[in-house]
Order: C-alpha cells, then structure tokens, then sequence
C-alpha cells in the first residue's frame, strides 16, 4: 500500500515537473485583453467558437473593432479531402480530413503582434457504402470538431506570444 502511494506521488512530481498541462490549460498573458475578432475568408461558426475561448479565459471580446487593443484576424481556412484508402470496387474507402486556418494579431496601432501564421487540424473519415447518409453526418461532424480544435490551436499559440 505504501508502495503504491509512494508511486502515485513521485508520477504526480514528474509529470508536474516535466510541464505537464491538461488540454485547455493555458497561461495566456496578461496584456492581452479586450479583443475583436476580425473573420475575413473563413467559415461563420469559426467566430464564435474563438469568442467563447477567449471569454473562457477572461479575455474581453469588443464586437467593435474601434474599441478593441487588439485584432484577431482570421484571414482565411479552408478544407480538403485526400484518399487514403480504397476497396476492391476501386471505390474510396478511407479518408484523410484537413483543415488549415491562416490567422494575425494585429495591435490597435497596426502593428503586427503575431505575423500570418498557420493551424491545421486533420482527421480521418471512413466511408462506408451501405450507410452514406451516415457517412455524410459524420463527415460534418468531424470538420466542426476540427475547427474546435483549430480554434484551441489558435488560443495557445496567443498564450505562447
């Protein structure tokens, strides 16, 4: 038993030690507040999926882009399908998902804070022939679960700045 105990704490020690942070736990800095979201060439839901990260972590989100210190522009995403597998029918089995999203911070002076930078996010789809609908939902499923995590790309590379 004491063993045991002793073993939990010295993993707790080394996983502390090391850096060690559970998804979504970022120190982000203190100058960086009261930001608006600038969406340019990229999907609607992307918007609102950084606002409420930001706002997670007490970071003000102005609608108005005059008011703000800081702009985040999304300057663009997009998505594309690649084959990864097919099946005897010669019909594509298997795909690989990707999503890129260019993004800037800029300070309310035009200044570049972060320079045009990239985040992708990829998945893999398997399609299966008796249940297209299915694959379909499923497919869409996946690209919004791809911009959550593009947007919490996104957020820590804002932390690390």
């Amino acid at each position: 038993m004491l063993k045991k105990c002793l073993f939990g704490w010295v993993f707790f020690f080394l996983l502390t030690a090391c850096g060690f942070h559970l998804r979504g736990m970022v120190d982000m800095p203190p100058w960086l507040n009261n930001v608006a979201i600038v969406i340019q060439n990229a999907h609607r839901d992307l918007g609102p999926l950084l606002k409420d990260q930001l706002q997670a972590y007490n970071i003000k989100v102005s609608p108005n882009i005059t008011q703000a210190d800081y702009l985040l522009i999304i300057e663009k995403d997009s998505s594309q399908q690649q084959i990864t597998n097919v099946s005897a029918s010669t019909a594509p089995r298997q795909y690989q998902l990707f999503y890129d999203v260019q993004f800037s911070l800029l300070s309310k002076q035009g200044n570049t804070v972060i320079p045009s930078n990239h985040v992708i996010s990829t998945r893999q789809l398997t399609v299966n022939n008796d249940r297209i609908l299915g694959s379909d939902s499923e497919e869409t499923l996946l690209y919004s679960e791809m911009r959550r995590d593009a947007a919490m790309q996104i957020i820590n590379r804002l932390s690390r700045k």
